[in-house]
């Protein structure tokens, strides 16, 4: 009897051993059942109907190739053949991860403010949001890596800015632009002047259209606890410490393709830039994984408008914004706040479990949110859409 018993015990623990138990770190309970899905294998598409859900996927799917587990992969491209790459990198943060919460969670302190008796029958298609940089795309997709990211933007019509840590080399991720399409690359102030001044010339040479100048790292990166359980180095001496206006400035010199500096998280930089002349920055903590404790997108846009609302008004300096986004209400808040563009990082990575087609829905479920919530608050364009719709009353009082 008890064979028997410890025999059918162990046939229901295997039976049940297929489903998927996978901690959701705190994310919405969207009803969401993975008891179907397989460890190590993407779920089917259809299960899918928001960005929470991709990053609950890529966690089941991602365990051995890049969301969480124990290792270093090493020589992603020839490019940089001594990197080692912690298989936690999608989804560390600096520290005590504060800020990558932070950016998860400001916006529930961002209300919408809905206007009623507006004709919202037709609204403007264009999309304000778009791919930003994050390294190493071919640990969810070791295939296509960034390619599925240049192809998706392409046909959605939006901005693709690749990481010059990818596994796709600068000409490749170029020559897979579509119609002459528009692509931005990310890069680095690096120590090594002629690393910079190459990596300069490859990507003017590839058509790319700007640089994002990651400007505020003087260390490679921040001090991540599950990078460092998994051996990753904490930092360099790989980027420049003594970055300053003047190395900006001669760096623009030594091309034609535009600069934007990237990672601004204080008003006062943005207003520099402004005042100096620089047609666009980028507003960013870098989802929360160079200083635990550091200012939300939304806090910092708060901050200029408060000290220096001129800046955001006359046009004259577009300004790029990223962290959190996980809705389409996410991305009105922060154009409401004063962003021109808003960009997604870790998302996009996630939904690259699935390669091209992963992208793809990313970018639908957006854009269908984004339609409806600019139907639900009554406005039809992006223009329309400015400080009046938001309310941010709790996150102004705690910038006095």
């Amino acid at each position: 009897m008890y064979s028997l018993r410890s025999t059918a015990m162990l046939a229901l623990l295997a039976s049940l051993s297929f489903g998927a138990v996978i901690d959701t770190e705190g994310l919405p309970d969207t009803g969401l059942n993975t008891t179907s899905w397989v460890p190590g294998q993407a779920p089917p598409l259809e299960d899918i109907f928001n960005l929470h859900d991709m990053q609950l996927a890529a966690k089941n799917t991602m365990s051995k190739s890049g969301y969480g587990e124990h290792g270093c992969i090493d020589a992603l491209n020839d490019s940089h053949p001594n990197v080692c790459v912690s298989k936690a990198y999608y989804r560390t943060g600096a520290l005590d991860e504060t800020t990558y919460h932070a950016n998860l969670d400001v916006w529930k302190n961002i209300k919408l403010k809905a206007r009623a008796f507006r004709n919202v029958a037709n609204i403007s298609t264009d999309q304000p949001f778009f791919i930003t940089s994050a390294g190493w795309a071919g640990l969810s997709d070791p295939t296509n890596g960034e390619l599925n990211f240049v192809r998706a933007a392409a046909k959605a019509g939006i901005l693709y800015t690749s990481s010059i840590a990818s596994n796709k080399t600068t000409a490749e991720i170029g020559a897979a632009a579509v119609n002459n399409q528009t692509l931005f690359r990310q890069l680095y102030p690096w120590s090594n002047t002629t690393r910079l001044q190459n990596d300069l010339k490859e990507i003017e040479a590839a058509g790319f259209k700007a640089i994002f100048l990651t400007i505020d790292n003087p260390t490679e990166d921040g001090i991540r606890t599950r990078a460092r359980r998994e051996d990753a180095p904490d930092s360099s001496n790989t980027h420049m410490q003594n970055f300053d206006l003047t190395t900006l400035s001669a760096l623009q010199n030594q091309t034609s393709v535009t600069i934007i500096p990237k990672g601004i998280s204080n008003w006062q930089d943005a207003a520099l830039l402004h005042s100096l002349g620089f047609p666009a920055c980028y507003i960013s903590n870098h989802g929360g994984r160079l200083i635990d404790g550091q200012q939300t997108a939304a806090e910092i846009l708060l901050d200029l408008r408060k000290n220096a609302p001129q800046f955001l008004d006359d046009g004259k300096m577009e300004i790029y914004a990223d962290g959190g986004v996980r809705h389409g209400s996410d991305v009105i808040k922060l154009l409401a706040l004063g962003a021109r563009a808003v960009g997604l990082g870790r998302s996009p990575m996630f939904a690259n479990i699935w390669g091209e087609a992963g992208v793809d829905k990313l970018i639908s479920i957006l854009s269908t949110e984004l339609s409806t919530e600019m139907k639900l608050i009554g406005v039809t364009s992006l223009s329309q859409i400015n400080s009046t719709v938001v309310n941010a009353k709790i996150l102004e009082d705690w910038l006095e």
